[in-house]
């Protein structure tokens, strides 16, 4: 028995409800639809479909802008942050530690020396 696949995308349901309509206009009262399916109401609900996809598409590209713009002003303050850092470090050469109340984590953590090889 052949199996009939429906694709569940926006794009693909609009295209095949469109052959459909154009399918049952062309039989038009013959159409073996019109006693069971309401083709308006379907055509409805396939216009707010596509709405909801183009309202998506449009929440993604806006997404998609503010992340570039977050990830560009992040960047900034990065470098605003390490200038400070880096001021303060010199500021206080010897006492590291006073830029805990600064908000900063020091690591008091040294790095191992590594061993050569014998």
């Amino acid at each position: 028995m052949a199996r009939i696949k429906i694709k569940g995308n926006a794009n693909s349901l609009a295209s095949l409800f469109a052959d459909i309509k154009r399918k049952n206009d062309a039989d038009g009262e013959a159409s073996l639809l019109n006693p069971v399916i309401d083709i308006t109401a379907t055509e409805g609900k396939v216009n707010n479909m596509i709405d909801y996809q183009k309202k998506a598409d449009d929440a993604n590209r806006l997404k998609e802008e503010m992340n570039e713009q977050k990830t560009k002003m992040a960047k900034e303050i990065i470098n605003d942050i390490k200038q400070i850092r880096d001021l303060l470090k010199a500021h206080y050469p010897n006492d590291i530690k006073k830029l805990g109340a600064w908000g900063f984590i020091i690591d008091e953590v040294s790095k191992k020396t590594e061993e050569e090889p014998v």
